[in-house]
C-alpha cells in the first residue's frame, strides 16, 4: 500500500470532471492524459479509474430498495479486516451518518467497500468523508442525502465543496 495518492486523483476527478456538465467531460483517454499531465503517475490514475469503475459497477449490481425506510432496520457489525483498516473515528462517523439518515445501509456498505479499496493502510475520517461524497455524488436522486451530509459537515466544522 502507498500513501493515498489514489484518493488525490479521485478528488481531482471529482473537482474537475464530476461537477462538470456531462457534455464537457472528456473521453477516458483524454482524461487519463490530463491526469498524467497534472503529475499523477500511470499506476495512480489506473487505480483511480478502476476504483471509479468498481463504484459504478457496484451500484448497478445492487439496485435500490423499493422502500428506503425499510432499508434502515438492522445492526452493523464490523468484520476484523474492517476494524483493522477503519479507525474508530471512521466507524463513529459512519454511525453518525446512519443516525442522520445520510446513507442507506446499502450505501454505507458501498462506502465501506470503496474506502477499503483505497491505497492506504488505515482509512482516516477525512479520507472517509471524500469517499462518502464520491458515493453520494455518483448516484442520481441523492439531493436530500447530500443536503444532510452538508448539514453534518457544517455541524462538525467541515466544509463540503460542490
Amino acid at each position: 500500500m502507498t500513501t493515498g495518492n489514489v484518493l488525490k486523483v479521485l478528488i481531482y476527478v471529482y473537482d474537475h470532471y464530476m461537477l462538470a456538465d456531462p457534455a464537457e467531460v472528456p473521453e477516458r483517454n483524454c482524461m487519463l492524459a490530463d491526469l498524467q499531465k497534472r503529475g499523477f503517475s500511470v499506476s495512480e490514475v489506473v487505480h483511480a479509474m478502476e476504483w471509479l469503475s468498481a463504484l459504478v459497477g457496484d451500484q448497478r449490481a445492487s439496485p435500490g430498495s423499493v422502500d428506503p425506510e425499510s432499508d434502515r432496520a438492522g445492526l452493523r457489525i464490523f468484520a476484523d479486516g474492517e476494524l483493522s483498516r477503519l479507525s474508530a473515528d471512521c466507524r463513529a462517523f459512519l454511525m453518525l451518518l446512519d443516525r442522520q439518515h445520510v446513507l442507506l445501509p446499502r450505501q454505507r456498505e458501498l462506502v465501506i467497500e470503496r474506502a477499503l479499496a483505497l491505497d492506504v493502510d488505515e482509512v482516516d475520517v477525512e479520507q472517509l468523508k471524500w469517499v462518502v461524497l464520491l458515493v453520494i455524488s455518483s448516484q442520481p436522486g441523492q439531493e436530500l442525502a447530500f443536503a444532510r451530509f452538508e448539514s453534518v459537515m457544517s455541524a462538525a466544522g467541515g466544509a463540503v465543496r460542490h
